[in-house]
Parts: C-alpha cells; sequence; structure tokens
C-alpha cells in the first residue's frame, strides 16, 4: 500500500481514487461526432456529487485533442472579455491595431514634407480600432469564425455556474452564434440545480433551458469496495462495510477513504467517525442546508425525524401539508431526497439523520 494518501478532499481532483460515472464519455463522444446535434451539456447534481470530476475529465481529454481549443472560465469574472483575450493570444488572431506600410520614391509636394531626387522614403500609417464601433459580440463571433476556419473547434467550460449579468450576457451571445450551422462551438457547465434553474427566467436563453443536463447520482457501491480494497489493503467484508457507510456520496468516498488511510491501524473503524461528522458537517452539509428555504428545511426536517419514511406520515406532521407536492419536487430537483419507491422519502447522505437530530432540531438520535 503506498504511503501517500490516495484520496483527496480537493473539489475536481479524485486522483489515484478516481471512481469514472461515465457521465464524461457521454459529453465527449457527443461533442466530437459529426452527426450528433448536441452542442451544450449541464452537468448537475448535489454539492460534492463528483460534478467537478466529471468536467475536469471532459475539459482533460478535449484539451489533449488535435483540432481543440478548449478555454476554462470563471464564474465570478466577465467570460465574454476573458474570452476574447484569450483568443487574441491565437496565432490566427490578427492584432487589434494594425500597421500599413507603403514606400515610395519620389517628391512629395506641399509644405509638409519635401524629399528631393530619387532617394526612396517610407510612410508607416497605424490605424486603431475606433472604440465607437466596438462591439465585444461581433469581435468574439469574428475571433469563432476565424478559429474554425482554421480547423478549431472551440470548447468553453465553466465551472459551478451562477446566474451574473456577464453571465446572461455571454451565454445569450453563445446561444446567437449555435444558430449559426457552420459554427464549432460546444459549451460544458456544471451547477446546482438551484443555480441552473435561476437561468430559466431569462426569456433569450432557450438553448441553455433546453439543453443536455447530465445529472451525477450515487456512485457504484461496487467500484467504491473495490477501490477501498485496493487503495487502503482491507478484506473484503471491511470494503464492503466501509462502501456502506458511504451511501455512494461521492464526497464522503473521499473522505472516509483518507481518514481511513491515516488512521493508526489498530484503531477501529469507529474511532475516524466523529472526524468524518466533523469534516461532512462542515465541508457540505451546512451548505447544502443554507440552500433550502425554511419550507424547504421543514420538510427535510420531517424526513430525518420519519422511522417508516412513508409519505402519509411525514405530510401528516407538516405544519402546512397543503405545499407538500411542491416542496417535495423542489427538493427532489435539488437532488436531495430518494423517491425511488412509491409512497416513501429518504436522504441518501451518510450521516445526514444525524446532522439534521443534532444540529436542527431538539432530539437526537439514540
Amino acid at each position: 500500500m503506498s504511503t501517500i494518501n490516495p484520496f483527496t478532499r480537493t473539489p475536481g481532483v479524485a486522483g489515484d481514487a478516481f471512481i469514472d460515472m461515465h457521465y464524461a464519455d457521454e459529453i465527449i463522444n457527443n461533442f466530437e461526432s459529426d452527426i450528433s446535434s448536441k452542442y451544450v451539456y449541464k452537468i448537475v447534481g448535489l454539492r460534492g456529487s463528483g460534478k467537478s470530476v466529471e468536467y475536469r475529465k471532459v475539459i482533460n481529454k478535449l484539451s489533449d485533442k488535435k483540432g481543440w481549443l478548449v478555454y476554462t472560465l470563471s464564474a465570478a469574472g466577465n467570460p465574454v472579455s476573458t474570452l476574447i483575450a484569450r483568443l487574441s493570444k491565437e496565432s490566427f488572431i490578427d492584432d487589434k491595431i494594425r500597421k500599413t506600410t507603403v514606400s515610395a520614391g519620389g517628391s512629395a509636394k506641399a509644405d509638409a514634407l519635401i524629399v528631393q531626387g530619387e532617394a526612396d522614403f517610407e510612410v508607416t500609417r497605424t490605424s486603431e480600432v475606433n472604440t465607437l464601433y466596438f462591439s465585444a459580440e461581433a469581435e468574439l463571433t469574428d475571433m469563432i469564425q476565424k478559429a474554425n476556419d482554421n480547423g478549431y473547434k472551440v470548447l468553453v467550460g465553466i465551472d459551478d455556474i451562477a446566474k451574473t449579468p456577464e453571465m446572461v450576457k455571454f451565454l445569450s451571445i453563445w446561444g446567437a452564434m449555435l444558430l449559426d450551422d457552420k459554427k464549432k462551438i460546444y459549451f460544458v457547465c456544471t451547477g446546482l440545480a438551484k443555480n441552473i434553474e435561476d437561468f430559466t427566467e431569462e426569456p433569450n436563453l432557450t438553448f441553455f433551458k433546453r439543453s443536455e443536463p447530465i445529472e451525477t447520482g450515487p456512485l457504484n457501491k461496487y467500484a467504491i469496495a473495490l477501490m477501498y480494497r485496493k487503495l487502503l489493503g482491507v478484506d473484503e467484508a471491511e470494503s464492503v462495510k466501509l462502501a456502506k457507510f458511504t451511501c455512494g456520496y461521492a464526497y464522503a468516498y473521499q473522505v472516509l477513504g483518507s481518514l481511513y488511510f491515516e488512521k493508526k491501524q489498530q484503531d477501529p473503524f469507529e474511532s475516524i467517525i466523529p472526524a468524518f461528522d466533523r469534516i461532512l458537517f462542515g465541508d457540505s452539509y451546512d451548505l447544502i442546508w443554507k440552500s433550502l428555504t425554511k419550507a424547504e428545511q421543514e420538510l427535510v426536517i420531517r424526513i430525518a425525524l420519519s422511522d417508516s419514511g412513508k409519505v402519509a406520515e411525514i405530510k401528516s406532521q407538516m405544519s402546512h401539508p397543503q405545499g407538500f407536492d411542491s416542496l417535495r419536487q423542489r427538493i427532489k430537483n435539488k437532488h436531495l431526497i430518494n423517491t425511488e419507491e412509491r409512497g416513501y422519502l429518504k436522504i441518501d447522505l451518510p450521516r445526514f439523520k444525524n446532522y439534521i437530530l443534532l444540529w436542527h432540531t431538539d432530539e437526537s438520535e439514540e
């Protein structure tokens, strides 16, 4: 077994503990296909569900491919101006300030300049872009066309996208260019469901609303157990126990693996649970909780307090049961609850019930 911890808590990085969810493969295959009509993908899921890892795989794979220009942009910056600046560094893009050199021999009349004899003289004229007529959209569109003309496909990626005026402007411009069948442009982003939904209020972003969503689910439990056996050197029974404890939650898989790797060999598994709780509660569950409305929080509490998980029981405990159906759909869209079994609701996050009982109710788990 390696002496270096193979597990990581760094967002977007899986390292040697990487478990392929194959979402990225679908995106890459469609982007590379000449017959696919899918040019935009949104990787959506719960915080810590592995969205950024799949996103990074797409970016890295296509960055290494010949004929691709891949640009990752900040969700908090100005994507239009940043992309123009990045494209302007490519060798096939002309400088914005152009110099024209004119050479002639002879004499020039008038008082401004007198040249005698047959000597050559050179006049250099410099013209600058007139800012009065400059359009960022026109400039970006022209650069994209030049990239395509030089045999390049252009992919833009944004991790953890959120709605800002600058992002709305960028997506609007990108959507307009997508209508041009001749342009080879592609877009991939990750985001929480709420942040993705924020863009639906914009009337001119139809392409983004209707673009292909990929929803990250739990990691394969058998793959988790296999990786724990390989990286931690545990036996099959212990690896299955650890895999079940994570509930398939990608961040929990990394955290539990890291803590187990670092614990003393003689210490029992239970010795790392307090540290596991501290990390999961602080890094993930607090942020998930804050993203919920008061009404959504109440429903989540009722689900956590329910021993059976039956919808009828949970609904009967609500202060406003008439809003139950709407709330259930909203937190389902946020990928927080499991509704696979008809008539039942449950939360598939490890130790999340403990988090709710300890920090958001007056009760504690026996």
